[in-house]
């Protein structure tokens, strides 16, 4: 008899315990565990009708939807894995993602440009309004029977294949197992209150594994239920919330701004949130002050998709007195901070943060020389993040060890610079920029409502830092280059810094 012990039966398994619990809300519609779990093994035989099996992947492309969760676990029932390709990537590079993964189906949410997909993929289902040459989702649901999957899936089968952004290269494929998701929600678990009535928000995109990994997955793990929005805009966002009275939430420092900043803020019941968990770039204090006043805690942590993600989390009750802090490890995980000599740090010292794990990855798709690099034998991974811990083991993540760079005749990691800057009350957000010849160049966001000058910024900063850390000049813009997860894009910095752009 085939036995499924991955995240593909998460869903039947809970439909047995709590069958009239409403496990998502898209829109108007909520499904039940039952009809969810029904969905599922529906989706499940329409994939199996295409030649889906153990072993195989299937493609998602586009904005979140429940159906790419119905994919996720339906092709968990089937021993396959899901490969989301990022959809705000141009046409060749979702092409390359797609070609990389060979997938035997590509699912699509919205409108698909036929130059990113492969001709070597047959089988393209649309979510919604298919295009020529593609299948209706719906369709292939209500022509699909209602039959359990036969499929035995073990932990340490493949279950989702995301990519790497490819900021730093070329995308690479992440090979995550059941066995590391389920992890990474009982690491979750074991640092965050996640109960069985929870309700949370998908905000952060499901082709990134923390838009599924950091609060979605651990509700649904749970029985909670999941809001799927139509889109992510903050009015939105906070209608919703007040609306299904969510008690937990995920979202970038960026993200978190914007809801603060929407007119709609200051009336919005937020009084069922217990915590929202945060990352992916510093949380400024005044953000976490900001969501206090309003009885909302803010749960800073740091992960990486090779960590499925959870890596790092602080606790409410440090958020303060660990400002800028992500925290101490959770449970199952373990950290280490070695210095480029190959010793580990300690407290104060900055190094390239090791994490180990079961939530860790297996290794990189079809990469065996990138994988050695990031992998050592006994199952260390280097994320490539320079950081430091202090003497109560709360980790501070610095930026990236490739950011760092000589001024002065010392080393000097930029984020350093950073959330020095960020302590001035005038400062929204900031970048500190080498320039040849030229010392350090600061970029600075005013916050709204205030002035400040450059010269009055270099002061503040020099009182606070070393002197090789120290910028020589200011410049003001009306925002900073981030990514889709609130990281700075410090190439397209250098460009402004040195007149390029």
């Amino acid at each position: 008899m085939a036995v499924n012990v991955g995240v593909g039966s998460w869903i039947e398994r809970r439909a047995r315990i709590a069958p009239e619990r409403v496990a998502l809300i898209h829109g108007e519609r909520a499904s039940t565990y039952e009809e969810l779990a029904a969905r599922v093994r529906r989706v499940a035989g329409a994939l199996r009708g295409l030649g889906v099996s153990r072993g195989d992947r299937v493609a998602w492309l586009g904005p979140n939807h429940p159906a790419f969760l119905e994919s996720l676990f339906a092709s968990g029932l089937l021993g396959a894995a899901l490969a989301p390709a990022n959809h705000l990537l141009d046409a060749s590079q979702i092409r390359s993602v797609l070609e990389d993964v060979e997938p035997t189906v590509l699912v699509a949410n919205g409108p698909v440009d036929p130059a990113s997909v492969p001709h070597s993929i047959a089988h393209r289902i649309a979510v919604a309004r298919p295009q020529e040459g593609w299948i209706g989702l719906d369709h292939l649901v209500d022509e699909s029977a209602d039959e359990p999957a036969e499929a035995s899936v073990d932990l340490h089968d493949l279950c989702l294949l995301p990519h790497t952004s490819g900021t730093t290269g070329t995308p690479k494929g992440i090979m995550l197992t059941h066995a590391n998701l389920t992890w990474n929600v009982l690491n979750f678990l074991s640092c965050a209150d996640f109960r069985s009535g929870d309700v949370t928000v998908a905000v952060a995109p499901f082709f990134r594994v923390g838009g599924t990994g950091v609060n979605v997955l651990p509700v649904l793990f749970q029985g909670g239920t999941v809001v799927v929005p139509a889109d992510g805009g903050p009015a939105t966002l906070l209608r919703l919330i007040a609306r299904h009275r969510v008690t937990v939430g995920f979202g970038n420092p960026d993200s978190l701004q914007a809801m603060a900043d929407s007119e709609e803020w200051a009336g919005t019941d937020l009084s069922s949130i217990r915590f929202i968990v945060t990352g992916g770039a510093p949380v400024p204090e005044r953000l976490i002050r900001r969501y206090l006043e309003r009885g909302v805690s803010l749960l800073q942590g740091y992960g990486l998709s090779e960590a499925g993600p959870l890596a790092l989390m602080l606790d409410p009750e440090h958020a303060l007195e660990k400002l800028g802090s992500a925290g101490t490890p959770p449970l199952l995980v373990d950290t280490r901070i070695e210095l480029p000599n190959g010793t580990t740090a300690a407290a104060g010292q900055t190094g390239e943060l090791l994490v180990r794990g079961p939530n860790v990855m297996t290794g990189y798709w079809r990469r065996p020389h990138a994988t050695a690099k990031a992998l050592s034998p006994d199952g260390w991974l280097r994320t490539g993040d320079a950081a430091r811990s202090d003497t109560d083991g709360y980790i501070w993540i610095v930026d990236r060890m490739a950011d760092a760079f000589e001024s002065g005749g010392h080393i000097v990691h930029p984020g350093d610079v950073e959330r020095v800057l960020l302590e001035h009350p005038s400062v929204a957000d900031a970048a500190a920029v080498p320039v040849d010849g030229a010392g350090i160049h600061a970029m600075v966001v005013r916050t709204p409502g205030t002035e400040t000058t450059g010269d009055e910024i270099i002061a503040f900063a020099r009182e606070r830092l070393a002197p090789h850390q120290a910028p020589a000049a200011v410049t003001f813009v009306d925002r900073l280059p981030r990514s889709s997860v609130g990281k700075l894009l410090r190439a397209d910095l250098r460009a402004v810094a040195t007149g390029g752009g």
